[in-house]
């Protein structure tokens, strides 16, 4: 144990002097870092010249800007204007039309070649003084201007009453007034209904295909997107005709021509023909109600597009 001790807790002669010489060096850095403020001290700058430069700049500057608001002001409208010191425009009052009003006739009331270059852009956009308030809200006359200016200001009664001046009336479109059969009218006659665009056309034709034909008008609202009040627009302008509806024969029909028919699912297509296999023909339409998927309410629907023969 105490051979361990002094192997690792003692130094040899050579380790003693270089532990030494790092002590030394450490302690000669902090005194450097300690004095060395002392021993080199800092050159101090003068800033009084460049102090004094910069308040002259200030000085100059402050003299012209006080030159400068003295030789000009600002009206509330944002336009460069001589101040009071300057001589002022003679303001020449008159009854005017401000409608298309010459510029020499606006200089004479007081209007800067700023002002009313503003009034003529206006007018050559379409813009009209129907009421004396109109001139009021340009933002290049002021208050007191048009104070000035109101008592004089004439605009003829038939620039007053203008189809622009009306209060806007919406107008509905009403499409042509005509009776359609449903189930031999193309998409253009069908688009000739009211509320009836091109995709309902579109729509009605293909799910008439699906059908086989409608047997009451009623069957429009079973359109994709189609609702009441769409099918209240129309309905005095629609017929059914029955006679052009295609039927299946269910004695005949294979499962693929049955299930083609929107009113009848795979299901229902394949258990009439295995029905008909089982049991022989259909001896009448009503017979289709022995199958456990036909109930009264689908029978009411598929009957119209059965048939035996």
């Amino acid at each position: 144990m105490k051979n361990f001790i002094r192997d690792y807790l003692t130094f040899n002669r050579r380790e003693r002097k270089g532990t030494i010489v790092l002590v030394a060096i450490v302690l000669l850095l902090i005194g450097y870092l300690s004095f060395s403020s002392y021993l080199f001290p800092k050159e101090k700058y003068d800033s009084s010249e460049f102090d004094k430069q910069v308040a002259e700049i200030e000085k100059q500057d402050h003299v012209e800007d006080s030159l400068n608001d003295s030789k000009f002001t600002y009206d509330q409208n944002d336009y460069k204007l001589p101040n009071s010191s300057q001589p002022k425009i003679k303001q020449q009052l008159f009854p005017f039309n401000p409608n298309n009003l010459p510029d020499a006739n606006w200089k004479k009331l007081g209007l800067s070649d700023k002002q009313i270059k503003s009034i003529k852009n206006y007018e050559a956009k379409g813009g009209k003084f129907r009421k004396k308030e109109d001139v009021k809200k340009m933002y290049v006359i002021t208050a007191e201007m048009y104070a000035s200016l109101e008592p004089y200001i004439q605009i003829p009664e038939e620039e007053k009453k203008t189809e622009t001046n009306k209060p806007f009336e919406k107008k509905e479109y009403v499409k042509e007034k005509l009776l359609v059969e449903l189930n031999s009218a193309d998409t253009a006659e069908l688009d000739k209904l009211k509320g009836i665009g091109s995709s309902f056309a579109k729509r009605i034709v293909k799910y008439r295909d699906l059908l086989g034909g409608f047997v009451k008008k009623e069957q429009l609202l079973e359109v994709y997107g189609f609702d009441k009040e769409k099918y209240d627009g129309l309905s005095e302008n629609i017929t059914v005709d029955v006679s052009k509806v295609k039927k299946i024969n269910i004695n005949t029909a294979t499962v693929e021509e049955l299930k083609k028919q929107v009113y009848i699912k795979y299901n229902l297509a394949k258990l009439i023909v295995n029905y008909r296999k089982q049991h022989g023909n259909f001896k009448s339409v009503e017979e289709i109600k022995k199958l456990d998927l036909v109930n009264d309410e689908l029978f009411a629907k598929l009957a119209p597009y059965l048939t035996i023969e």
